[in-house]
Order: structure tokens, then C-alpha cells, then sequence
């Protein structure tokens, strides 16, 4: 019973606005032809297409059908009794929702979200389709049907047609439909009381300038209250076009009716002066749609600009990145505030100089030639490393994102470049780099530096000597007194090599016991003085693996010279084989390659 009732609610629910808005689709065509019939067989005021067209606009489509099954014989009640009879009141009703249906089904199919009349495009297709085509091609029928029942010539009754519904729609479907979708309730909702009291004051011009203008019959001021309404359109928007072509249809009518008005001036029948009226009217709507729509396409394109400019603005003074503008010259023309933070300049202190001022002369070079491809290419992104200079002198490592700026036609104007600080990655790098190419136990360099700087120096032509070392006995040492104290040998060792060797020479350790020493540019007699010099002092050097035990440790070694063009297996091969002489003549020796 419950659920009886409330199905029951919902569809009453449904029925009255539906019936409410036939009653006022009744009225508005009995006002029509009651009032501006004349001496014709057409109303020339037509607004019951307007009211009838802003319902099915409004309306989902699955109501459609129940709009025009209502609204027919509505149509047809109202031409039977008021209008051209009951002969012909069936085929024009019909003639009539099928416009204001077809209006409204071409004008969503060319323009699906229209309604809010906020764009000049929506504005034209609705003129296109409202305004010109559906009032040409329903008057095709509608004409023959006034041609049988007035004997009006079937031209005229095709004009007179066309020009009553195509003005109706122009004229009174924009204002209805806004203030079906509370146009004016939104806008009172959302208006400062100071801008309430400025549209009071306008339309109040609007209401008095009309009002002189079709009050009398003097003077044809005809621009006059055209004047007063783009003011209004400027100041308030769809507001403000609304209410004052509400204003002025109201004023007009009542006016026109009376005898006043500048159609006084146009010397024709009654029914041509409305028609003038209703073009007037049509006239100002599509003088002030378009005002009102690109005015609210601004709104909406200023509110976003201001939106993205707050969003950019916020973005720059967050940053720790450094944003930067530079023109096709290389001059600076923006700089964000963290080129405080980085590099310790103001942004005043960097606009106006050229970019390459702050970056490093070495690096310079690449960073203009990644600066050109991108504004030849204009879409590319370059991503390159390079090093900067602060304002107190210190060498920054930084990573730069650049693309190119266009200008209005398309030309490269600039570039925009976003700058990192990657100077800890840099030194991490580094630091990784370090730690692959030296011993964790000695820091000295490894194998693999080791490698890397012999063939280096044999590539680039360098003569010099290689000496390898071991250490004599050492799994003994291990064995004896642990490992630890084995590691402690390798260290002093390593501390003998670096205090021994000359400032350029690279000591290694090779892995184990195993040493090694790179002396470019020595010849055989001084790496021979520098072998003997290690090997003595390592000799006098003193461990003491407990308190009361003193160690002595000793090391064999084998020197090869080598010459440009040597291979590096050729050089380890001839120091290894003296090293081996060494420890087999009794160890704690040297032994020179043949």
C-alpha cells in the first residue's frame, strides 16, 4: 500500500508542472492571437514557440514525447477558438510543436550543451537553426493551411509565418530561457550588495530611457534604449542582457499597443507596426547574445589565466628548482627566487645578463650548442649536466630541462629552462666512482684502477717501470696470528708504499699480498732506488700482534721497464717473472725483467 502510495506521489508529483506548463503554453498562444492578429491570418507576436521550444530544451528526452502529445491538441484548443478555426487548428498545432521539437533537436545536435547561451558559437547555431531554418521550413505547410483558411496569397502567408516565428524565437527564447535556469536568482545569490545597487541603477536607466522612448511619439529614439542596455550587458552580463531585454519587451509591447512608440513613424497597418516591433526586439537579442556570451568567455578565460597565473606564481616561489626565461641572445629576462638558494645572486642581479655568465667556461660550449637544437627544433626537450658558478666562487653541478618559448606566430622568441641543484648526486657518483677503484683495506687504488691506468699510459705513449710486490710468508703471518694481524701488515705496508713512492706514481694494491707500483716517466735506476727504499723500510717496521711479541715482516719484489707500444699483458708478464726470481733467490729482494 505503501509503495501504491508513493508511486501515486512521484507521478503526481510529475503531472503538475507538466500541466502547469501546458496551461502556460495555452495562454501564451491565446495571448498571441487574441492580441496581434489584426487585420492578418498570422499572430505577428509569437512567443508561444519560444515558451514551447525553451521546454524541450530544457526537458530530458525520454519527455519529449509527452511534451508533444500535450501540447497538440493545447495548440489546436487555442487556434480553434481564438485563432483561424477549427478547419485548419489540428494541422497548425501540429505544424507548430513540431517546429519548436525540431528547433530544439537540431539546435542539441549541433550543439550538444546548449542552454547557457555563454559562447558565440552557441549563439549563432541557435540564430542558424531557431532563427532561419526551422521557422522557413515549417511555414512550407503552415502557409497552405492560412492560404484555405484566410485566402492570403500563399507567399505572403509563408512571409508573414516565417517573420512572426523566426522574430518570436529570437526575440523571446534567450530571455526564457535564462529565467527558466534562474538566471537572475544566481546572480542576486552571488552579487555583492555594491554590485545589487549598480544593477538597480542600471535597469532603472534601462526601465527609464525605454519608457521616454515608447512613451511618446515625438521623437524616434530608437538607439537610445540600445544604448542603455549594452551598458547594462557590459556591467552585469547575461544578467544584465536578460533583464533588460525583459524591460524592454514589456515596455515596448504596452507601449506600441497604446499608440507611442517609434513604430508610430513606420506609416503601415497595425500588424506590419508589430511585426517592425518584434524585429526591433529580435535586433537587440542578437546585438546583445553575442556581447553577453563573449563577455562571459572572457570572464571564464580571465578567471583561468588568473587561476593558472596564482597556480604558476605559487609553483615558482615553492620551487626549489630554479626557473629561468632566457631570450634567443642568451639574456636573461626571468629568474625565479631560488637562484637565491643556489647559487646566492638575487633574481634582479640575474636578469639582463647573459646566461653563460654563470656557467662554467668549460661547459659553456655544450650547453649553447644544447640550447640551439632545441629552438631549431622548437618541440624538443634537452636534458643536459653542467657546471655553474656561484657568486661566492664555488663550482656547482647542475641538470637543465630547456625548451623553446614560441611568440604569437610561432617564431622561437626564447627559452624556458628548468635548473636543478644535482650537485650531491654528483658527489655521490663520485664518491661511488672512488670507492670502485680503491682498496677499502688500504685505501690505495685497486686492480681494477690499476688496469685502467696502465693500459691509459701505454695507449698515450708513456715509458716508465712497473714494480709488483708480495709480501713474504704472509699465510704464515695469518696462521700464526690471525687475520687480523695479517691485515694489519697489508695496512703498514700500504703506509710504507704511499711514504715511499714519488708524488705522481701510482701505489695499487693488486689483491691479497700483492702490490704493485706504476712509476711513469722512471728510469730503471731510480725505480730501482725506490724498490730498494720501500723494502728497507717495510723491513725496519715493527708489528706487535701481542703485548709481548714483536713481528717483523718482509717483501719480495720485481721491477719491468717498459717502452711506448708495449701491451700490458707483455709489462705484468715481465715484472711477475722478476718477482718470482725474487722469492726464489731467498725473498726479501728485488729482482729486475731482463
Amino acid at each position: 500500500m505503501d509503495m501504491l502510495v508513493a508511486m501515486m506521489s512521484s507521478r503526481l508529483g510529475r503531472l503538475i508542472p507538466r500541466g502547469l506548463f501546458l496551461l502556460a503554453y495555452f495562454l501564451s498562444m491565446v495571448l498571441g492571437l487574441v492580441l496581434s492578429r489584426f487585420d492578418r491570418g498570422v499572430a505577428v507576436v509569437w512567443f508561444a514557440g519560444a515558451v514551447l521550444f525553451v521546454q524541450f530544451v530544457l526537458s530530458p528526452r525520454r519527455r519529449w514525447l509527452g511534451l508533444i502529445l500535450g501540447a497538440v491538441p493545447c495548440g489546436a484548443l487555442a487556434i480553434a477558438c481564438f485563432g483561424l478555426g477549427a478547419a485548419v487548428a489540428l494541422p497548425l498545432a501540429v505544424i507548430g510543436v513540431i517546429e519548436a521539437w525540431g528547433a530544439a533537436f537540431v539546435v542539441k545536435r549541433v550543439y550538444p550543451r546548449f542552454g547557457r547561451l555563454q559562447s558565440i558559437d552557441e549563439v549563432v547555431r541557435f540564430l542558424g537553426v531557431a532563427g532561419l531554418l526551422l521557422p522557413a521550413a515549417s511555414g512550407v505547410p503552415a502557409a497552405w493551411f492560412v492560404h484555405f483558411a484566410t485566402g492570403l496569397p500563399y507567399d505572403q502567408a509563408w512571409r508573414d509565418w516565417f517573420a512572426a516565428h523566426a522574430l518570436g524565437f529570437i526575440a523571446f527564447s534567450p530571455p526564457l530561457l535564462l529565467a527558466r535556469q534562474g538566471e537572475a536568482i544566481k546572480w542576486m545569490r552571488s552579487a555583492s550588495p555594491d554590485q545589487k545597487r549598480e544593477a538597480a541603477i542600471l535597469l532603472g536607466i534601462v526601465a527609464l530611457v525605454t519608457t521616454i522612448t515608447f512613451g511618446q511619439k515625438v521623437f524616434p529614439l530608437v538607439l537610445l534604449p540600445v544604448i542603455a542596455m549594452v551598458a547594462a550587458t557590459l556591467r552585469l552580463g547575461r544578467f544584465g542582457a536578460m533583464a533588460s531585454v525583459m524591460i524592454l519587451i514589456a515596455i515596448g509591447l504596452v507601449g506600441t499597443s497604446a499608440g507611442y512608440g517609434p513604430t508610430t513613424f513606420v506609416h503601415v497597418g497595425t500588424w506590419l507596426r508589430f511585426e517592425v516591433l518584434q524585429g526591433y526586439f529580435a535586433s537587440v537579442v542578437v546585438l546583445l547574445l553575442p556581447l553577453s556570451a563573449e563577455l562571459a568567455a572572457r570572464r571564464r578565460l580571465l578567471e583561468r589565466v588568473q587561476a593558472a597565473e596564482a597556480l604558476h606564481r605559487l609553483i615558482i616561489e615553492r620551487s626549489s628548482d630554479v626557473i629561468m626565461r632566457v631570450k634567443v641572445d642568451g639574456k636573461v629576462i626571468f629568474a625565479s627566487p631560488s637562484v637565491a638558494r643556489l647559487w646566492g645572486y638575487l633574481p634582479e642581479d640575474v636578469v639582463g645578463r647573459s646566461v653563460f655568465e654563470i656557467i662554467h667556461p668549460r661547459d659553456a660550449p655544450r650547453v649553447r650548442a644544447s640550447r640551439h637544437a632545441v629552438m631549431e627544433s622548437k618541440d624538443a626537450v634537452a636534458v643536459i649536466e653542467y657546471r655553474t658558478l656561484c657568486r661566492d666562487g664555488r663550482e656547482l653541478w647542475v641538470e637543465g630541462s630547456t625548451r623553446a618559448v614560441l611568440d604569437h606566430l610561432g617564431r622561437v622568441s626564447g627559452t624556458l629552462t628548468i635548473i636543478r641543484d644535482i650537485s650531491e648526486r654528483h658527489a655521490m657518483v663520485d664518491t661511488l666512482a672512488r670507492q670502485a677503484m680503491t682498496d677499502p683495506l688500504t685505501g690505495l687504488a685497486n686492480r681494477r684502477a690499476f688496469d685502467q691506468d696502465l693500459a691509459r699510459g701505454l695507449a698515450t705513449g708513456q715509458s716508465g717501470c712497473l714494480a709488483l710486490f708480495d709480501l713474504d710468508h704472509f699465510k704464515r703471518i695469518n696462521d700464526l696470528y690471525g687475520h687480523t694481524t695479517g691485515d694489519r701488515v697489508i695496512q703498514v705496508f700500504a703506509e710504507v708504499l704511499r711514504q715511499s713512492v714519488r708524488g705522481g706514481d701510482n701505489a695499487v694494491r693488486l689483491g691479497g699480498e700483492e702490490f704493485a707500483v706504476l712509476l711513469f716517466g722512471a728510469r730503471i735506476a731510480d725505480a730501482r732506488q725506490i724498490c730498494e727504499r720501500i723494502l728497507q723500510r717495510f723491513a725496519a717496521r715493527e708489528n706487535h700482534p701481542s703485548v709481548d711479541t714483536v713481528l717483523r715482516a718482509t717483501v719480495s719484489a720485481g721491477l719491468a721497464p717498459f717502452e711506448p707500444g708495449t701491451s700490458p699483458e707483455a709489462v705484468m708478464t715481465a715484472a711477475d717473472t722478476a718477482l718470482y726470481h725474487a722469492k726464489n733467490s731467498g725473498r726479501n729482494r728485488l729482482a729486475v725483467a731482463a
